[in-house]
C-alpha cells in the first residue's frame, strides 16, 4: 500500500482538502472511480486506504496528513508537492465551529480562531502557494465547495459564515487577477443540506433526513468540472440545486 501511495503521489492530478469524511470523502471516491489520480489531505486518513482489497479505487488515491489550521503544516505540504503535477485543487475541508447555534456575543475566541484558521486562512495560504503550479501548464482549476452562508449569513453561525465568506472573497480576487486561460475558478454553493457525519452530530436524535441529499450529488458535479473534457462550463459561482442543475450566481462586479 505504501508503494501505491508513493506512485500516486508523483502522478496526482487533483489535490483535495477535507478528504476523510462527508462531501470531501464522496469527491475523493468519485474521482478515483473515474480514474483521476487524486491526492487527498485531511487530519485523519480515509478508511478506504486501510484495505485496498475491499476498496479497488484506492489504486488512484494517495493521502497526506494536513491540519489546515496550522500554517506551518500547510507550508510543509506545499513544499512537498514540488515534484507532483497538479492541475486541479478542490477545497472541501470545513470546521463548522460550535455544534449549537448561538449569538455573536457568545462566540468564543477559540471558535473564531478554529473556524477562520481552517476554512479561510489555511485554504488561502494553500491556494497562494500552489498558484504557480496550477497555472504553469494552464488552465488550472480551483473548485471551492462553499456554503450559502458565504453569500447569505445565517443567525447563530457568525464564525462559520465569516470564514466561508472570507475564502469566497479571496477566490474572487484570484479569479480577477488571472485570466481563464491561466486559471478557472469555480465556487459551488449547495442550496440544500447533505447527509454527512458532521450534520448528523448537529441534529437531534430521530431527526428526519428525508429532504437531505446524498453527498454524491456534489461529488458528481465536482467530478464533471475537473474532468479534462469540461470545456463548456464557464468559471464563476454557481448555486447547486438538488436536481443536479447549476444556476449561475450574479456576483456584484462594481458599485
Amino acid at each position: 500500500m505504501e508503494n501505491q501511495e508513493a506512485a500516486a503521489n508523483t502522478t496526482a492530478s487533483v489535490l483535495l482538502t477535507g478528504a476523510s469524511q462527508g462531501i470531501g470523502k464522496a469527491i475523493l471516491l468519485s474521482l478515483a472511480r473515474s480514474r483521476h489520480p487524486v491526492l487527498g489531505v485531511s487530519r485523519t486518513k480515509p478508511e478506504e486506504l486501510a484495505d485496498p482489497v475491499r476498496s479497488p479505487e484506492s489504486e488512484y488515491i494517495a493521502w497526506k496528513p494536513l491540519d489546515l489550521s496550522n500554517a506551518a503544516e500547510v507550508e510543509r505540504l506545499a513544499a512537498s508537492l514540488e515534484p507532483i503535477a497538479i492541475r486541479a485543487l478542490i477545497l472541501c475541508a470545513v470546521d463548522y465551529g460550535a455544534n449549537e447555534r448561538h449569538l455573536v456575543s457568545a462566540t468564543s475566541a477559540q471558535e473564531w480562531h478554529r473556524a477562520i484558521a481552517t476554512n479561510c486562512m489555511g485554504h488561502c495560504l494553500l491556494v497562494s502557494r500552489l498558484l504557480p503550479k496550477l497555472t504553469t501548464n494552464g488552465p488550472g482549476i480551483i473548485v471551492n465547495v462553499s456554503s450559502e452562508v458565504a453569500l447569505l449569513p445565517a443567525p447563530g453561525r457568525a464564525a462559520y459564515a465569516a470564514s466561508k465568506a472570507g475564502l469566497h472573497a479571496m477566490l474572487r480576487a484570484v479569479a480577477a487577477e488571472l485570466s481563464p486561460e491561466c486559471l478557472r475558478v469555480y465556487q459551488l454553493v449547495p442550496t440544500f443540506q447533505s447527509v454527512t457525519s458532521g450534520i448528523r452530530r448537529r441534529r437531534p436524535i430521530g431527526f428526519d433526513f428525508s429532504s437531505y441529499a446524498d453527498p454524491a450529488l456534489i461529488a458528481q458535479t465536482v467530478n464533471q468540472i475537473v474532468s479534462p473534457s469540461n470545456t463548456s462550463l464557464a468559471p464563476g459561482t454557481y448555486l447547486v440545486r438538488q436536481d443536479g442543475t447549476l444556476d449561475p450566481y450574479a456576483e456584484v462586479t462594481h458599485l
